[in-house]
């Protein structure tokens, strides 16, 4: 099932690539405002990973393991991500409601979000049908590599004031291995999720930008749910590139109850504090 999930990932990437090139072909085309940013952050995670063997009552130990015991609460984030703006051409002018300009933009970004530890088991684990023995050494491997998309309506207001709303969609690879002396768990397997995105932006002069970015993705049958919260500040450093520190709050949940009796089930906290990244105008 890792394998599976690691060529689905490639693809996502090719996918992403891909994405990006039609990105600039249409920006090209009609005139579009595009900008690329990649960046990095250090994450903190808290919750559980729980994972059962075949939905077999009994098979794991309810909410468990954390992220704490098995010492994955850190690792690495990272994203790429592309934007494109229609603001509409000067000949034919830019659409309004209720005479406030409107323009839209599509975002697509690719994330790598993971980690990877050693620990000793502080307590018995039963996980994926075994049970691990209290002083057991392991070592894990988690990672939620994602996609999103989203496409909104961004209102330019009075004041150097914008707000955004729209819809998105994400797609998150989930991939867990636990290995001890005598034992090792794994699970591997991906989750959509859908809903809303939105945001607010307010100018400051001098190439300064306050920005606060909204996620929510309730859960749906066989979804997963995924709500975020990200204060963004951007300093402007020249026509074409810019610098932007954020601290990035998020919360990603599934389970598959809707499918068999003891359900994998997925309860992340993340916090991404501090994040920085370059954002290039072309």
């Amino acid at each position: 099932m890792a394998v599976m999930i690691d060529v689905v990932s490639r693809h996502c990437q090719i996918g992403v690539w891909l994405a990006l090139a039609a990105t600039w072909t249409t920006a090209v085309a009609e005139g579009a405002e595009y900008r690329l940013e990649v960046g990095a952050g250090v994450p903190r995670h808290d919750g559980y990973l729980q994972t059962p063997a075949g939905g077999a009552t009994g098979s794991t130990d309810l909410e468990r393991p954390t992220f704490a015991e098995l010492d994955l609460e850190g690792g690495r984030y990272r994203w790429l991500s592309g934007t494109v703006d229609w603001r509409g051409r000067e000949d034919t002018g830019t659409f309004s409601l209720a005479g406030v300009p409107v323009h839209l933009r599509l975002q697509i970004r690719y994330e790598r979000i993971g980690d990877e530890a050693e620990a000793v088991l502080a307590s018995p684990l039963r996980i994926w049908g075994r049970t691990l023995p209290a002083g057991d050494s392991v070592r894990s491997e988690v990672s939620f590599d994602g996609l999103s998309l989203a496409l909104t309506g961004v209102f330019d207001l009075a004041g150097g004031v914008s707000a955004e709303l729209g819809a998105g969609a994400g797609w998150t690879a989930y991939d867990f291995t636990m290995v001890g002396g005598r034992h090792h768990a794994e699970r591997a397997y991906h989750v959509n999720s859908v809903g809303l995105v939105g945001g607010l932006a307010k100018d400051l002069g001098r190439g300064w930008r306050l920005e606060a970015v909204l996620r929510a993705f309730p859960r749906l049958d066989g979804t997963g749910s995924s709500y975020l919260v990200e204060p963004r500040i951007n300093k402007c450093l020249s026509e074409h590139a810019t610098v932007v520190l954020a601290a990035r709050v998020e919360t990603f949940r599934y389970d598959d109850a809707h499918k068999q009796e003891m359900p994998n089930r997925l309860d992340v906290k993340r916090r991404v504090v501090p994040s920085v990244a370059l954002v290039v105008r072309l």
